[in-house]
């Protein structure tokens, strides 16, 4: 897995040049099934584990010294197949790869070098090979769609290494040679062919999805493997474009009349507003926004009302307006002076608490003054918008006989109302409505 890590930055660091051409692409991870079972016998013939092997790691003497020799050795299990590929486009529907890859895994023994006692191996296959994809839009002429089937072609390298997992000694007749685990006991370093069908679908025109199933024939051990993978496919600058055929010019004869062009003038509407751009005074209108004759946005007005309300609640026996609530009485100045002809009704409230009828209604005035002055003296809006009433305690919201009822009763409740005329292009979706 290391190697084709490394692999992979290469072709990272490969491809960075490239990508300003059309036609660069990058697979940056093929993941597939790599199935090598068809080859088990050949793969023991060339990857022996070595020779009158008869003691195992705990010294324990197996078999007679002549098992587990050049007539045993292992074969390479199936397995995942990991890898990345370079390429660049010679057609619109053929391009040329360079692909590397790895498939890991363990290894199954022959049955004298099980019963020799060394049966368990690591094997790793790299491959590295020069493909050929090529479209079938090559011999159908047929381009449109995003499924693009192609034909794989390509040769190249492919190198086994056998590692034991466990320690054991050779030779039962000399001193024994100590083989440690982790060795590379076995390699072999072949010529593959590789003969696929796949396809290829588009996502757009910078990614595609990769599906693919391929031989792969050792011409050195003359074994067969097998391999289904898949990937995403990143094209650099695009794909090449298809050549269009240009019909031949024909040359008038003698007995051919001349082709006589006629230009004519039309009048365009360039912002496509109805009129003609000979006489649209208001050239560039947006699209959506009702025109005059002119070409000229219709100017429209539209009436847009404010209404709000104001609480302001007030300590017992008090009229001076909390901190907390300045920020409230603060937004309604805001929107008095965005709605200009917009007016208030403050109305004030005291809870039955007060020594009589007289004393809560004026104290119910007071805190209506108070809001009032607070508008008209720190806010700027002018008192002719405001007026003011006190109901002493004639109107409770809540009973009086609770603590919690005369708080919310000693209150002042204002209520905001107003309008404004703005004059707007007309649109179109206002004359739908």
């Amino acid at each position: 897995m290391k190697l084709n890590k490394i692999a992979l930055a290469l072709v990272a660091v490969a491809a960075a040049p490239l990508a300003a051409n059309a036609g660069v692409t990058i697979s940056p991870l093929l993941l597939g099934y790599h199935y090598t079972d068809e080859a088990a016998d050949e793969q023991r013939e060339i990857l022996t584990t070595g020779k009158n092997l008869y003691e195992n790691a705990n010294g324990d003497q197996i078999g007679n010294g002549d098992r587990g020799n050049n007539n045993g050795g292992v074969a390479k299990e199936s397995s995942l197949y990991t890898g990345a590929a370079l390429g660049i486009e010679l057609t619109p529907s053929t391009q040329f790869q360079v692909e590397y890859g790895v498939s890991s895994a363990n290894g199954e023994a022959s049955e004298d070098s099980a019963d020799a006692g060394v049966n368990r191996f690591d094997i790793e296959q790299t491959m590295i090979s020069g493909n050929f994809l090529i479209g079938t839009e090559e011999f159908t002429g047929y381009t449109d769609g995003k499924f693009k089937p192609y034909v794989l072609v390509g040769a190249g390298q492919s190198k086994i290494e056998v590692e034991n997992q466990e320690q054991y000694v050779t030779d039962n007749t000399t001193p024994g040679v100590n083989v440690p685990a982790g060795t590379e006991v076995s390699s072999s370093k072949d010529t593959i062919g590789n003969l696929g069908l796949g396809a290829m679908y588009r996502i757009n025109d910078a990614l595609s999805l990769r599906g693919e199933a391929r031989a792969i024939h050792n011409f050195d051990n003359n074994w067969w493997e097998g391999m289904a993978l898949a990937g995403l496919e990143v094209v650099l600058g695009g794909h090449l474009a298809p050549t269009v055929a240009v019909p031949p010019v024909v040359e008038p004869t003698m007995d051919t009349p001349p082709i006589v062009v006629v230009e004519t003038d039309v009048d365009v509407d360039s912002d496509g507003d109805g009129v003609p751009d000979s006489i649209d005074a208001c050239p560039g209108t947006p699209m959506n926004v009702v025109v005059d004759e002119r070409g000229c946005p219709v100017p429209v007005d539209i009436t847009d009302e404010l209404k709000m309300e104001l609480r302001v609640f007030f300590d017992n026996d008090k009229s001076a307006i909390k901190n907390q609530y300045k920020p409230e009485i603060a937004k309604v100045a805001e929107k008095m002076r965005e709605y200009p002809n917009s007016t208030a009704r403050v109305e004030s409230h005291a809870s039955k608490t007060g020594p009589s009828a007289r004393y809560n209604q004026r104290l119910s005035e007071a805190r209506a003054v108070a809001v009032k002055s607070m508008l008209t003296n720190e806010f700027g809006i002018a008192p002719n918008r405001l007026s003011t009433v006190g109901y002493g305690y004639d109107r409770p919201i809540a009973p009086n006989d609770t603590e919690e009822g005369r708080a919310m009763n000693r209150r002042v409740y204002a209520i905001i109302t107003g309008d404004k005329t703005m004059t707007v292009e007309q649109t179109k979706d206002m004359v739908i409505q």
